[in-house]
């Protein structure tokens, strides 16, 4: 008995932990787009995978082969790639932040494999934290929705975003645990602990559709495909699965028919009203699926099908899945377009720019969006740097100079997209051999071989390919979206990964009892850090403490660079230029600290310093539009000098000829050369003038009478 309550106790740890820390990394991490709080999360996540990894160094057995091993040399040749790519980045300093964020990734699915070499029989424990911390996110999400008051105060925006402030993060967030309450309501176990995935789906599901997420849909499509297509407990799945899409449904349904929960810019008092409203709705949602849940529970229990039946039923279902498509395809030869036309409709709607959705429930059903205009751009970037890409990050800048409007994303919308420019071949290919190296030891761990593939599922099995669908879902939607660079997501799909690749062979069904699923691997030296292995562990350690100070270092600067203009704000000349030189030292590939430093030297009137400064940052970073514009405005502005600031500004326009102020800094001083020269244009003519008229004058005088020579005597 006390035995068995340590492994409830140990299991319930880790649960608690997998949870806490997904859960804390989505709320601090946010969407990753500000350098100190993702800085937070990275360093967080590289110190703690270290102290996983050297666990699994110092205490397990060391004869193990390293099950994941051809994934984890895929994933480090991807981080590798990315670190060497800051040497030819046109954005060095993107480059870095870049790195920073794909060594954390890398360490996350690094983390997944050594915890499951620690603890490999706690995977249940693993899935019930994934879904815990997904569902407070979800959960949190539709808080702001049911209190905005509290938690939303100044939204604008009807979709759902928080709390990583992007709409399609909080959809995949839903869409991954999805898989999981399917393994929730289908898995051995308690009535009532079965019947709570039906309102976890339902739940998750309205999170889904209330943050307009279409790419989330499709990857919440895949994963629900993949698992009735391998999981041989398709009626138990459709029980779970259509009383809560039902039920979500008719909640969404009504919500869309409420302005104030789907219109943006809506004042507060009404999302208030429709928020209280919505909120009871949900929890009528929630109890009425866990009753419904409770009941066809019991109804299984005590009343089970017979084979025959099952097998009934089963064909109905999936002859109703097959019927959808051919439903669809009728109705579409009924239209007014048919369906050639209407296809072809769909397909210009998907691969125009001109066709961009409105932010609203109708995006549910548009194929219009704005990937198009990010993709191509990518391309354009690629196509110039084709082997290595332009830099790992660089997407964000060296896309502007094939823009021809002022839409400007951060990101290419898109994971292989991103990579061919960022990366180029180079990239995608160590990409290409992360992804088919952990499809390898996914198919190894799951035993996902014609021949093996029709074995019985254990639980154990079912659980870890419920962790590999919830990557897989992560997975497909990153090549539709920028959540890549969302944490939260990230490194939730890339740890279930890691554990999944990491497992190694499952024992064959028939040698798998109660007694062994609760035993614990076996292990050597448990404890003793003494030798080569705790040298190794000792190293990791290092290796992690000295990686997480290396990330740190642009936040660092960066915090330099704030503290440099605060202080000459209140006038310390001297304490801000110790700080911004302080800001360059610690990361010298970064041009914001020459920017600060050219605003001291303006302020104390050392213009030729200021000058000096600025043309630093354009020799260290000439594929900086603002670098060019910064010097050109200086030289137009401040040095009075537009004839030398014309060309500078020239080469801010070619590098982003769509900047509203590259163009107005261009416009203003190509406007004040002409007129200086229209000046001295105009004062030589008046000097030209002046020396006509003076030749002039000289030529009317008259001219002065010879000299009457003196009588001689």
């Amino acid at each position: 008995m006390r035995a068995r309550r340590l492994r409830w106790d140990a299991g319930a740890a880790v649960c608690v932990t997998v949870a806490g820390a997904l859960a804390a990394i989505a709320f601090v991490g946010n969407g990753g787009l500000q350098l100190g709080s993702s800085t937070l999360v990275e360093v967080g996540v590289i110190l703690a995978v270290g102290v996983l990894l050297a666990a699994a160094i110092a205490y397990y057995a060391v004869d193990t082969p390293l099950y994941g091993g051809t994934a984890l040399i895929g994933v480090g040749t991807l981080v590798a790639v990315t670190a060497l790519s800051i040497l030819w980045s046109l954005h060095p300093a993107d480059s870095w932040i870049e790195t920073n964020r794909t060594l954390a990734y890398g360490a996350a699915f690094a983390g997944g494999v050594a915890a499951v070499r620690l603890l490999p029989k706690r995977w249940d424990a693993v899935l019930y934290g994934v879904l815990l911390a997904l569902a407070i996110v979800c959960l949190y999400g539709l808080a702001t929705k049911v209190a905005p008051g509290w938690l939303a105060e100044d939204e604008v925006y009807a979709r759902l975003r928080e709390p990583y402030g992007y709409w399609n993060a909080v959809g995949v967030t839903a869409a991954m645990g999805i898989p999981i309450c399917l393994w929730l309501g289908t898995r051995e176990g308690p009535p009532w602990a079965k019947a709570l995935a039906y309102p976890v789906l339902g739940i998750l599901i309205v999170t889904m559709l209330l943050s307009f997420s279409r790419g989330s849909i499709l990857a919440a499509a895949v994963g629900i495909a993949l698992w009735l297509a391998l999981v041989p407990r398709r009626l138990a799945t459709l029980a779970v699965l259509l009383p809560a899409a039902a039920g979500a449904g008719l909640v969404t349904a009504w919500a869309f028919s409420q302005s104030a929960l789907t219109d943006d810019r809506v004042a507060l008092a009404e999302r208030e009203d429709s928020g209280l409203l919505f909120g009871v709705i949900l929890v009528v949602m929630a109890a009425a699926l866990f009753g419904a849940g409770l009941l066809i529970e019991r109804r299984a229990r005590n009343r089970p099908l017979t084979a025959d039946t099952r097998r009934k039923l089963g064909k109905v279902a999936l002859g109703s899945l097959a019927a959808v498509p051919l439903i669809v395809l009728v109705a579409l030869a009924f239209s007014d377009r048919g369906v050639g036309g209407t296809v072809s409709d769909r397909w210009d709607e998907l691969t125009t720019s001109q066709e961009t959705p409105q932010n609203d429930p109708g995006r549910l059903i548009e194929t219009g969006n704005v990937r198009t205009i990010y993709w191509a751009r990518a391309i354009d970037v690629w196509n110039e740097h084709e082997v290595a890409g332009a830099g790992a990050g660089s997407f964000a800048q060296a896309q502007l100079r094939f823009r021809d409007e002022p839409t400007q994303g951060r990101h290419a919308h898109g994971y292989v997209h991103q990579t061919l420019a960022d990366l180029g071949l180079i990239g995608l290919g160590a990409s290409i051999a992360a992804l088919v190296g952990w499809l390898l030891a996914t198919r190894t761990t799951l035993a996902l071989t014609r021949r093996r593939i029709s074995e019985e599922w254990t639980p154990e099995r079912t659980g870890l390919l419920t962790l590999a669908l919830v990557a897989v879902v992560f997975g497909v939607h990153s090549t539709l979206d920028w959540t890549w660079f969302v944490p939260a997501v990230a490194i939730t799909g890339l740890f279930c990964a890691g554990w999944v690749a990491g497992r190694g062979p499952l024992p064959p069904a028939h040698a798998v009892s109660a007694d062994a699923e609760d035993a614990e691997p076996p292990v050597r030296e448990r404890g003793r850090l003494r030798g080569p292995r705790g040298v190794a562990a000792l190293a990791v350690l290092i290796v992690a403490v000295v990686a997480s100070l290396a990330v740190a270092q642009p936040w660092r600067a960066d915090h330099e660079g704030d503290e440099s203009l605060a202080l000459l704000d209140e006038g310390d000349i001297p304490a801000a230029r110790a700080a911004a030189d302080r800001a360059a030292d610690i990361n010298p590939l970064s041009a914001e600290p020459y920017f600060e430093r050219a605003a001291i030297e303006d302020a104390a009137n050392n213009r030729r310093q200021a000058l000096r400064a600025l043309e630093d940052a354009v020799r260290l970073e000439p594929a900086s539009p603002e670098a060019w514009r910064r010097l050109g405005e200086y030289y137009a502005v401040n040095l009075d000098n537009p004839a030398r600031a014309v060309p500078v500004l020239q080469g801010a326009l070619y590098l982003d000829p769509a900047s509203p102020l590259n163009r107005s800094a261009y416009l203003v001083a190509l406007r004040a050369r002409n007129a200086a020269a229209a000046e001295r244009a105009a004062a030589e003519r008046a000097a030209r003038r002046r020396r006509a008229a003076r030749r002039a004058a000289r030529a009317a005088e008259p001219a002065a009478p010879a000299a009457t020579p003196a009588p001689s005597p």
